[in-house]
């Protein structure tokens, strides 16, 4: 799957790499179908200036990308907007972006597949330590270890499952909510915040506004430090002043949203508001990890009522090839449980009145959203056999003098 890189400083270093090489950028807006090519000069922690080559007829302002190339992976950036532009000097200033995505290069040329050629996974050898679930039950205390029993037997009752998770939750709060993800656009700000980071939304204190910033990686939770980020504001304290208000105005003194994570996709959250009665108490960070224990179950859950497995939903639509490798396409967006990143699984081809068996290594994952939901997924070939890899070449060379033939014949018609 594609690494994501977060870290201010972190992304302010590959920009401040890529200005002293003199590497180029690409800012493109894909709606509009613009782009243009240029050169860092500068880059902070708040924006990045570039220099273009060619004037460009208009520039958006908003929902901009930056993409390059930088040691052998290619880089695209989270959307951003403009913050000053000088077109004189053919400069245009743009807010740093929240994130920046990246994966390797391929070694060798695609071939875009327009038919709807298909493959399936044979087998799946999984890395040691790997495993369907990211849980140790010999570390989950005894209730939690029982609600994860029930889940593992043949016929698990999911109902019973749903109500045991409530039943733990209750101890906690009477105020909780379980919000499974349906339509991105309606998550509330917090919602969204959780799924961009993949990490639990924490206030232990609501009275404490120290308790509202988490500044550092400790425990892993975050707060409204990456709200902030997320709308591009600081971290006033007037404004955290009438955000802890609000808190104390609903009676709530202790908060949690924990991520639903199934593969690595936030497929929902757990939601804790913790009133300010008896015999309620405040959120601790040991129960903020019980929690997401209880999340883990829920993401189990929603896997096993889709009945999405490996052996039920194996098959791909080949999306391009090489002889390197191979991107295709599933609707099992599940499909993360069950294979993880650096699993070896064996792709099997029919291709050209031969099947071909290649292990692979799963490279990356890209989640598409939307009504047509699925995942691209990567595959890098791991030839145990000469004999394949020429099958395979041959194979390649056939469909793309196919195509240009088919081509030739659609131009000859017009």
């Amino acid at each position: 799957m594609e690494k994501i890189i977060t870290q201010r400083n972190e992304i302010v270093s590959v920009l401040n790499n890529i200005r002293i090489k003199h590497l180029s950028v690409i800012v493109k807006e894909d709606e509009k179908n613009f782009m243009i090519t240029g050169f860092i000069t500068k880059a902070d922690t708040n924006s990045i200036s570039i220099f273009f080559e060619k004037i460009p007829d208009y520039i958006p302002l908003k929902n901009l990308k930056i993409s390059f190339d930088y040691n052998r992976n290619f880089y695209t950036s989270d959307n951003t907007g403009v913050k000053q532009l000088n077109l004189p000097v053919k400069n245009i200033e743009i807010y740093l972006p929240e994130k920046f995505m990246y994966h390797p290069i391929r070694k060798f040329t695609r071939v875009d597949i327009s038919d709807s050629l298909m493959f399936n996974i044979k087998k799946v050898d999984k890395n040691p330590g790997d495993g369907t679930s990211g849980l140790n039950i010999d570390e989950l205390p005894a209730t939690l270890r029982n609600i994860y029993l029930e889940l593992q037997t043949d016929s698990p009752d999911m109902k019973k499952i749903v109500g045991m998770v409530g039943d733990e939750l209750t101890r906690y709060s009477n105020r909780f909510r379980i919000n499974l993800f349906k339509d991105l656009s309606t998550l509330s700000p917090i919602e969204k915040v959780v799924n961009i980071y993949k990490k639990t939304f924490w206030i232990g204190d609501t009275d404490n506004l120290s308790n509202y910033l988490h500044l550092g990686d400790k425990y892993s939770v975050i707060g409204y430090e990456k709200y902030f980020d997320m709308v591009k504001k600081t971290a006033a304290p007037d404004i955290l002043e009438q955000i802890r208000q609000n808190y104390l105005s609903k009676g709530i003194n202790s908060y949690a949203m924990v991520p639903i994570i199934v593969g690595e996709r936030v497929v929902g959250v757990i939601e804790v508001s913790v009133p300010n009665e008896s015999p309620f108490k405040k959120l601790t960070i040991y129960e903020i990890f019980y929690i997401k224990g209880l999340a883990d179950i829920l993401g189990e859950i929603i896997v096993k009522s889709h009945g999405e497995t490996i052996k039920e939903s194996s098959d791909f639509k080949i999306m391009d090839l090489s002889v390197g490798g191979i991107l295709a396409n599933t609707k099992n967006v599940y499909l993360t449980h069950s294979i993880k990143e650096n699993n070896i699984v064996m792709v099997n081809i029919k291709a050209d009145n031969k099947e071909i068996d290649i292990p692979s290594r799963v490279v990356r994952y890209h989640y598409m959203p939307g009504d047509n939901a699925g995942l691209n997924v990567a595959f890098e070939f791991i030839y145990d056999q000469d004999s394949k890899k020429n099958d395979l070449t041959a194979f390649i060379k056939k469909y793309v003098k196919y195509m240009a033939g088919g081509d030739q014949k659609t131009e000859q018609k017009k």
